[in-house]
């Protein structure tokens, strides 16, 4: 006997759309855009330093580099523990959720308010997804869709550092 198959696969469109990170697990939802926008700043302030030791001649120029060499800073924003240097920046989630599974379930205004307010900044959500996080995934996804907010995934690991390297962005797919 033969059949027909309705396979339906996604298609690909390129889009400058900002997005919001959120890291989802069986816990809670993480917001990490938080941390994601104190490191955006203090990249900046990192990038004004390298502009200022371009200027420089000589040993002052060798002297600033050393110092850029060693700019670090460790911040715990929103739950979140961002950590920026001269290379890289990272995001690590703590122990405790920005949205609790218990609190999302019992006061569903709070997760809708979140994604009301990515929708009205005209941005897309992007969740870090932790193997045991799927059912909140899918509430997110579900008022994604009713305030027709894109969405993306990626599956993460629950200890895995989240690594922004140098300035070029990242690109991430949205469905």
């Amino acid at each position: 006997a033969t059949s027909a198959l309705n396979i339906q696969a996604p298609m690909r469109t390129e889009t400058k759309k900002q997005f919001w990170m959120l890291q989802v697990s069986k816990d809670g939802i993480w917001d990490l855009q938080p941390a994601v926008k104190r490191m955006t700043n203090l990249d900046q302030e990192r990038v004004e330093l390298v502009r200022k030791c371009d200027n420089l001649l000589g040993l002052e120029s060798q002297l600033c580099r050393q110092e850029l060499d060693q700019w670090r800073i460790e911040e715990e924003v929103n739950g979140v523990k961002m950590k920026i240097d001269h290379e890289k920046g990272m995001i690590t989630r703590l122990d405790q959720p920005t949205i609790s599974s218990a609190k999302a379930k019992e006061d569903k205004d709070n997760l809708s308010n979140l994604i009301r307010k990515i929708a009205s900044n005209n941005q897309a959500v992007f969740i870090i997804l932790e193997s045991d996080g799927f059912e909140m995934y899918r509430e997110i996804k579900r008022l994604a869709n009713r305030y027709k907010v894109p969405i993306g995934w990626e599956p993460w690991y629950k200890e895995d550092p989240i690594y922004f390297w140098g300035n070029a962005g990242r690109s991430m797919l949205i469905q």
